[in-house]
């Protein structure tokens, strides 16, 4: 009897795990690039500078994407020089996101360390960001201007910083 119940307990718990799919295992959002896209603009409200639509030359040429790699990508830069504010959202190829997020950080990496950007954009630059969930991939350089055009160098980097977390967060909670 002892022996049946076990196996009974037994059966029900892999029925269980086999149904729910297991604690361990991450549920898969699927969304459009553009959802992402939408999420994080609507985050920032007003403070969302870029305006453009970016083109595929822009993707290949600046950024170094490969667009095999890529499934969907929305993505706008500002208009305006003075203002360095970007977001590309990409929905990468299947298992392709590592590979487009590598390639996204090289591209952040030269924009920050060779990019002519004014000195009041310095602290937005440096606290851009490449972020992966998946096969989603994201670059963001967003973000309010800063109200204080005298503040300290550290200043001015916490305000880029707690301006980039706002697109950070909106993006994570799509995957929470």
């Amino acid at each position: 009897m002892k022996r049946m119940l076990t196996l009974l307990l037994a059966a029900c718990t892999l029925l269980t795990l086999a149904a729910c799919g297991g604690k361990d295992e991450p549920v898969q959002k699927d969304y459009t690039a553009q959802e992402i896209f939408d999420a994080i603009r609507d985050a920032y409200g007003e403070d969302f500078l870029p305006d453009g639509d970016m083109v595929e030359e822009e993707y290949t040429e600046t950024y170094g994407l490969n667009m095999d790699d890529v499934a969907e990508i929305c993505a706008q830069i500002t208009m305006i020089s003075f203002h360095p504010d970007r977001l590309i959202v990409i929905k990468a190829q299947e298992g392709k996101g590592e590979s487009v997020e590598k390639t996204l950080s090289a591209a952040r990496d030269q924009l920050v360390e060779n990019g002519m950007w004014y000195p009041a954009n310095l602290a937005k630059v440096n606290a851009s960001q490449v972020l992966r969930q998946g096969d989603y991939v994201v670059f963001m350089m967003l973000g309010a201007a800063d109200p204080n055009m005298d503040a300290s160098e550290e200043d001015a980097a916490k305000f880029a910083q707690e301006q980039m977390q706002i697109g950070v967060d909106a993006f994570n909670q799509l995957f929470a």
